[in-house]
């Protein structure tokens, strides 16, 4: 989606920004229950109201199981707020949507994706030894006139 040249042509990024993000949210909430299930807990707790969608919940859970220097705490400090209250996916008006730059978030998920990795003993990518990474390679930077700052 993000290196597809088509993107270019778009006067700006807005049809992409909340597509991007959710699923940056999602990914981010998959990564940190596969670390969790692999500690323990059991995965049917980890779907229920209490946890469900809330990143904050979840780091704080990894962290109490020695998750860290991982990049979760940017991608849950970017993502959480968005993400619990599926904003991302029915966007509101008048709600600052802050971001930060596509290098930024692929060099985090990449060191994510590398951590659950070694602490999991699996790779995010099937069939393919770990160690892999996210990557962006024509960042753009995004074009978004006026309805997100980055911080």
């Amino acid at each position: 989606m993000m290196t597809n040249p088509h993107r270019l042509q778009l006067p700006d990024d807005i049809s992409l920004f909340m597509a991007f993000h959710m699923l940056c949210g999602f990914a981010t909430e998959l990564y940190l229950k596969a670390f969790l299930i692999h500690k323990g807990h059991n995965e049917r707790d980890l779907r229920k109201r209490e946890i469900g969608h809330d990143l904050l919940k979840l780091r704080s859970l990894c962290l109490s199981e020695g998750l860290h220097h991982s990049g979760m705490d940017m991608l849950v400090g970017l993502l959480a707020k968005h993400h619990k209250e599926f904003e991302y996916r029915y966007m509101k008006r008048n709600v600052t949507y802050w971001t930060e730059d596509l290098r930024t978030i692929f060099s985090a998920f990449s060191h994510l994706d590398r951590t659950i990795d070694a602490a999991i003993g699996a790779s995010a990518s099937h069939g393919v030894a770990g160690g892999g990474r996210w990557d962006f390679p024509m960042d753009e930077g995004w074009r978004l006139p006026g309805i997100t700052e980055t911080r």
